[in-house]
């Protein structure tokens, strides 16, 4: 993934960055989507494939193989600082889906 702060590559979400020194772990996260399978495989994929450092939130209950309703929803979080250029990835996902 890369870094927020000055776009090298950095190797983990809870790294620091060699080029810059900034701490992804001290970073602010902010909500960027709340979504329900399988879309939460695509946008991982997404913000993978584009290097954005992120973190999925699930509710996993392992006495129920099976989640629906609330419990089925993923919460995707990314640093505040790059919370634009995702929101713009998922909206260009969702024009493209759109046509």
């Amino acid at each position: 993934m890369n870094c927020p702060q000055c776009e090298h590559q950095i190797e983990s979400a809870d790294a620091i960055c060699q080029h810059c020194g900034f701490d992804l772990s001290s970073a602010a996260w902010v909500v960027l989507t709340k979504v329900y399978p399988p879309d939460d495989l695509i946008i991982e994929s997404l913000l993978n494939s584009y290097g954005i450092p992120h973190k999925i939130l699930r509710r996993e209950v392992p006495q129920m193989p099976v989640t629906v309703g609330p419990l089925a929803e993923v919460i995707v979080i990314v640093p505040e600082q790059i919370l634009a250029q995702a929101k713009a990835l998922l909206q260009e996902l969702e024009d493209q889906s759109n046509s």
